[in-house]
């Protein structure tokens, strides 16, 4: 995936200032830059969400998944109805939260969670989607250090065969990173 001279700017703020970057197509590729720097703009542009005011995306693949800062779950449902929703069965779904360290929590309703466990469930979902590119926004936020440690690592095994990009502001995460963008 190339980024291409992308900009982006909100009621007059410039957000993005020509971002150029080549992405490999797997591996950990870190988003890094102080609040309101537009780390979690840039991750929408690559989901699709938001288009550049100039600039291009290219090879970008058909499937992206997200992890959001804010975790998205549906508090109607349990932990793995959450997971499953993208359409994985349970058998995929369990084996990514068992490998977040949720296996006591399956059939726990998403207000029976605390903010750590909420933020490794929506990872786990960001995950079951069959995707080739998996942007995640913060994704060690609201998590001590065993868990996002233990979140690290289920990331690393999945950069074999996909690209990870991650915006975040937590030191761990950039030092497991292969490139790291600094806007």
């Amino acid at each position: 995936m190339k980024l291409a001279g992308l900009k982006k700017s909100f009621d007059g703020t410039c957000v993005l200032d020509g971002i150029n970057a080549d992405l490999p197509e797997h591996g950990l590729v870190g988003v890094a830059g102080v609040s309101g720097a537009g780390k979690s703009t840039l991750l929408r542009i690559l989901a699709g969400l938001e288009q550049p005011d100039a600039g291009r995306v290219e090879g970008c693949p058909e499937r992206v998944s997200v992890q959001f800062e804010d975790d998205r779950l549906f508090p109607w449902m349990d932990v793995l109805a959450n997971v499953t929703l993208v359409g994985c069965d349970d058998a995929v779904a369990v084996e990514l939260l068992e490998s977040l360290g949720l296996a006591g929590k399956l059939h726990a309703r998403v207000e029976e969670l605390s903010g750590g466990q909420r933020r490794r469930a929506a990872l786990a979902r960001a995950f079951a989607f069959p995707a080739q590119v998996a942007l995640l926004d913060e994704p060690t936020a609201r998590l001590d250090e065993e868990s996002a440690s233990l979140v690290l690592d289920v990331v690393q095994r999945r950069c074999y065969d996909m690209l990870v990009v991650a915006a975040t502001h937590d030191k761990q995460v950039i030092d497991r990173c292969s490139i790291v963008l600094q806007i």
